[in-house]
């Protein structure tokens, strides 16, 4: 039975531009042939060519007028027709009857969207569960079902928490049809509360498995296919599963009885998944799109799936698809069609759809919008953007009463300086409030019309609305999707001229829209116009604002500042390593492990570029040898101790090669102390325990090379006694405890010495405390009970004093609780069990003054956490059942909030399942409370 068009069909009669749709006639027929053959094609087909060429508008015409399926019959006539009688089918697709085609499916994902709030098309989350609520939509008359993929993405929210979205938001309609009844009945709150806290809101009340499991049991999903989910670790493995569940469950719809006989999925703007890492190479360039060639790998094209992509590139030759060295997709699969220019008489055909007939002038536009206009008539190239501004110009004119003759455009200018002069010729044309009014808007990644008015007042042109309506018919605005209604934006080719030619109307429009989104309290926005108005100026705000807020653990303020991330402008490699490095901090503190490492990598390739031409450059040198410490200490951080002491084997060459140029750079000397000491580190994992004793003192020994030069260097003395804390907690694992009591003692001699010269230094306390903590730990162990009371004491009082300098200080804050609960633990051994609980409770306390500053502070929830449950512990052992089970309780929450950031700390994630397992153990009482 047939479709109800009404299901279908889309209005489109507001988008002039896809009506003027001109051409490309071969490709009409080709994607016919897709869709209207008995054997589905078991390929990707994919149009690339240059910007402004018209790959866009082709998608749109593709899936307004194309997606039709004609009876075997009447397809069989038009098959058979030869390539040469292309526009003879592609008319008869476009203008076919509804009553004479079944309409297919069809589902537009686009790559070059303004990332909004969690519609963003290239994130391997988000844009995945983008595609899936827009594919609902489209085939919803078919119900299609994602049971697998579903269940994974609940469980990744379940455990990342990272979305402020609800449900409503996040799911199309038919999910959450299934989802309401589970997570109202459990939870108590609505569908449209935001999903993560409703989610953490389940845990706390001890639901969560009977949810899972529920949810589980209404998709239809396996206890098998469950638990293989669950296992998967949530950013090394599931992340990545993620496509190809999608397209599992996608298969098995499209296989099933209720199925379409075709299914059409296109693809837009696929350059913009590198944007500004255009220039990447290696598993930086590869990994761009990974997830999207995963996706593209598992789909079954036999079941009538039918791929479309556009892009600049070509995927063979450019992208090189099939030589990449995870998931290729071979040649074989490919169907790549280079989308080129028009031809004379389709150009004609365009000018005769705006009303532009007279032949004399409709020949000298074709020939001036032409990029070889020396050519023979037959043989010339079109292009759509200089033909559509040409179109304007002839129109704009038009409107005040003159119509231009062909020796308007008797002179061509060279191809280079077309846009420019066309830009200007039809700007010369309008009105002076639109002229202006053009050059304003071109500084806006998007913009309505009340930034247009606002716009208006802050560059003195008159904004009226007859004039933005003016201004949204010309062929160089297009509407800008996801952005809202009414939402707009300039050319990207018409606003790279005016940045190019630095046009003061709009650096003043910079400079209007930078005070504006500072007074609305949008600082990412801000950041991109300051960056237009002084590129350096804005790149090194964005890394200012943006470390700060990543120390602040304002986590959604980093990732408003990431969504202008790609277009800023950074003209220096040196810059570009910067800011690539800031990104991997960013991504390691969620401990998004693969993405951090893509960074990392990438800041190194920047100064690597930056060190050809000026390799002797001693910033460059230092900012590569400290990312590659960063790199070593990720790897160590998550186990693959062989591949860190590589990268700070590399770190180390790096500093020895600055101070092979400048033996004197006391910086140089620090960082190579710091990539010494971590190596230490890697060694002692790794069980080459002499090998990391030397690497500790050869830490210590560069580091005292530079202070018998300037000994009241503050940084060196605090670096030094970090590399001793480090030699003491290797020398106390390997039972050498008098010399890691010397060890510790030269630490904190070296912290002391550092604070006579800087009294205030809230690190050189911090670390001080640290230090004290770990001797008390290490006379603990010894039995030396009453000395490591003091050295305890002493570390709070070292905390203490830094917290006098600075009370909001969340590093402090948190090494003081870690303190405070050692001294519990001890006192608990020591049977003091009041004195412990007080303990315990100051603990909790620090960690509580933390979480008031920053909420989402992983250290501060674990170490809370830990607290809270130790103290739960101790309260049962004192048959103190109420207090010990609200306590662990509360432990859990905080365990949960932590690995809803970052869920790869898997010692956490089993004491919180150890944890999880002894409550459900206790009884149906716990939950209850």
């Amino acid at each position: 039975m047939p479709i109800d068009d009404e299901d279908f069909e889309i209005q489109i009669s507001d988008d002039r531009k896809l009506q003027l749709f001109t051409d490309r006639h071969e490709f009409t027929r080709r994607f016919a042939f897709y869709l209207n053959e008995d054997q589905p094609r078991e390929q990707i087909l994919y149009f690339f060519g240059d910007g402004g060429n018209g790959k866009s508008l082709l998608l749109k015409h593709l899936e307004y007028h194309c997606c039709k399926k004609f009876p075997p019959d009447v397809w069989q006539q038009w098959r058979e027709l030869p390539e040469s009688q292309a526009a003879e089918v592609a008319d008869f697709v476009r203008n076919a009857e509804p009553k004479t085609y079944t309409p297919i499916p069809v589902v537009r994902h686009d790559f070059g969207l303004i990332p909004i709030k969690e519609d963003k098309p290239q994130d391997r989350f988000y844009g995945l569960l983008m595609l899936r609520r827009n594919l609902a939509e489209s085939a919803k008359k078919y119900k299609f079902k994602f049971p697998n993929y579903d269940f994974a993405c609940f469980w990744y929210l379940l455990n990342k928490g990272e979305s402020d979205a609800t449900l409503n938001q996040l799911f199309p309609n038919d999910l959450i049809d299934f989802l309401t009844p589970v997570v109202e009945t459990f939870a108590g709150f609505p569908v449209v509360s935001q999903v993560a806290a409703g989610l953490k809101l389940i845990d706390k009340f001890g639901g969560i498995k009977r949810t899972m499991k529920l949810i589980q049991t209404r998709l239809g999903v396996s206890d098998e296919r469950a638990d293989e989910i669950r296992r998967k670790d949530i950013d090394t493995e599931l992340i990545d599963c993620l496509p190809k569940l999608f397209a599992g469950d996608l298969n098995a719809a499209v296989a099933g009885k209720n199925k379409p006989d075709r299914l059409v999925m296109l693809f837009d703007t696929h350059e913009k998944m590198w944007d500004a890492k255009r220039n990447s190479q290696g598993a930086t360039f590869w990994y761009q799109d990974e997830w999207f060639r995963r996706l593209l790998r598992a789909l079954d094209y036999r079941l009538g799936i039918v791929v479309a992509v556009a892009g600049r590139d070509c995927p063979v030759t450019q992208l090189q698809w099939p030589n990449a060295p995870r998931f290729p997709i071979p040649a074989d699969y490919i169907d790549a069609q280079l989308v080129w220019h028009l031809s004379p008489d389709h150009a004609r055909d365009y000018l005769h759809k705006v009303e532009i007939d007279k032949a004399d002038l409709a020949d000298a536009v074709i020939k001036y919008a032409s990029v070889n206009p020396d050519q023979s008539w037959e043989d010339l190239q079109v292009h759509p953007f200089y033909l559509g501004l040409c179109a304007d110009v002839v129109l704009a004119e038009r409107r005040r009463g003159i119509e231009l003759l062909a020796s308007d455009f008797a002179r061509i200018p060279k191809l280079e300086n077309k846009t420019a002069e066309l830009t200007d010729r039809l700007l010369m044309y309008v009105d002076r409030e639109v002229r202006s009014a053009v050059h304003s808007l071109s500084a806006c990644r998007a913009f309505d019309e009340d930034l247009y008015v606002k716009l208006g007042s802050g560059c003195h042109f008159q904004a009226s609305s007859a004039n933005f309506e003016m201004l949204t018919s010309f062929s160089f605005v297009w509407k800008s999707q996801k952005r809202g209604d009414n939402w707009y934006r300039i050319h990207d080719l018409l606003r790279r001229l005016d940045a190019e030619r630095d046009n003061p109307k709009t650096r003043r429009a910079h400079e209007v829209l930078e005070g504006h989104y500072r007074e609305v309290g949008d600082a990412a926005e801000a950041i991109f116009h300051a960056n237009r108005l002084d590129w350096l100026r804005g790149v090194e705000e964005w890394e200012g604002v943006f470390n700060k807020a990543l120390n602040k653990s304002r986590y959604g303020e980093c990732k408003s500042l990431l969504g202008v991330r790609e277009e800023l402008w950074i003209k220096s490699d040196y810059s570009l390593g910067l800011i690539s490095r800031a990104e991997g901090f960013y991504y390691t503190m969620l401990a998004r492990y693969a993405e951090a490492k893509q960074e990392y990598l990438e800041a190194v390739a920047a100064y690597n570029r930056a060190l050809i031409t000026n390799p002797d450059d001693q910033n460059t040198l230092q900012s590569k040898g400290f990312a590659l410490l960063s790199l070593g200490q990720l790897q160590k951080g998550i186990g693959e101790f062989k591949v860190a002491k590589q990268s700070l084997s590399d770190a180390l060459a790096t500093c020895n090669l600055a101070l092979l140029i400048s033996p004197d750079h006391i910086s140089a000397f620090n960082i190579k102390g710091l990539v010494l000491n971590c190596l230490g580190g890697v060694q002692a994992r790794l069980k080459e325990f002499e090998a990391a004793k030397q690497s500790f003192s050869d830490a210590i020994a560069v580091l005292n090379s530079p202070l018998l030069i300037a000994p009241d260097k503050n940084h060196l003395l605090n670096s030094k006694g970090n590399v001793l804390h480090s030699l003491g907690d290797l020398q106390a694992k390997l039972s050498e405890f008098e010399a890691a009591k010397q060890s510790y003692s030269d630490a904190i001699s070296a912290y002391n010495s550092a604070l006579i010269i800087a009294p205030d230094s809230i690190g050189n306390l911090n670390n001080k405390g640290n230090t004290l903590r770990s001797l008390g730990d290490l006379q603990a162990k010894l039995s030396e009970f009453e000395a490591a009371k003091q050295s305890y004491s002493d570390a709070i009082v070292a905390f203490n004093s830094a917290l006098l300098i600075a009370p909001d200080d969340i590093g402090v804050l948190n090494n003081k609780g870690i303190a405070l609960r050692c001294l519990g633990d001890l006192q608990a051994k020591l049977s003091e069990f009041e004195a412990a609980k007080q303990s315990y409770s100051d603990a909790i306390s620090a960690y509580n003054s933390t979480l008031l500053i920053v909420p989402d502070s992983i250290m501060a929830l674990n170490n809370k956490g830990i607290a809270l449950q130790i103290l739960g512990d101790l309260q049962e052992k004192l048959l103190e059942r109420q207090e010990a089970l609200k306590n662990w309780q509360e432990a859990l929450e905080m365990f949960n909030r932590s690995l809803a950031i970052a869920p790869n700390n898997d010692s956490l994630r089993n004491r919180r399942d150890a944890l999880q397992e002894s409550l459900d153990n206790l009884g149906e009482d716990t939950v209850s409370l």
